[in-house]
């Protein structure tokens, strides 16, 4: 009886440690593709898009040229933090974001709403423009990663 099962346990171990041959065709199948549509860079957009991330862009840079021995005071961060909320909202109106690429805008798109709720609500000058950095470095982001023609990266 003994014998038995070690046979049939080795017979067993034997069939399934062995490669399966693949019966079908080489052409026959498709190739695995190990990148989705989604994660081509740049990624595609449209006119809308564009066309807001350019708008939040300019009202960024615009205070980063602003005067440089005039430093923005807290009222200022405030201000640009609430301006900034208002286009992203319009930008998140009417959007799907249930596709690959929908959810990487989706997380872009809340990696700047922190920076601006960085720049909102930290008690310090030092604070509000760690969050306005991190806007600045998400826009460049998107200026590479995203298919914008004449993108114009922002510089701190």
């Amino acid at each position: 009886m003994r014998s038995t099962v070690a046979a049939v346990t080795i017979a067993f171990a034997a069939l399934t440690s062995v490669p399966v041959p693949v019966l079908a065709a080489d052409d026959a199948r498709p190739a695995l593709k190990l990148q989705s549509p989604a994660d081509a860079v740049p990624r595609p957009t449209d006119e809308a898009l564009r066309s807001a991330m350019t708008t939040l862009r300019d009202t960024v840079g615009a205070r980063l040229q602003g005067d440089s021995a005039q430093p923005m005071a807290e009222a200022d961060y405030v201000a640009l933090a609430a301006e900034v909320e208002r286009q992203l909202a319009a930008i998140v109106a009417g959007r799907d974001f249930h596709s690959r690429a929908g959810r990487h805008l989706q997380w872009l798109l809340g990696d700047i709403a922190d920076g601006a709720g960085l720049m909102r609500s930290a008690p310090r000058v030092t604070g509000k423009r760690m969050g306005l950095l991190r806007v600045v470095e998400t826009l460049n982001f998107y200026g590479r990663e995203y298919d914008h023609p004449g993108w114009a990266a922002l510089k701190p």
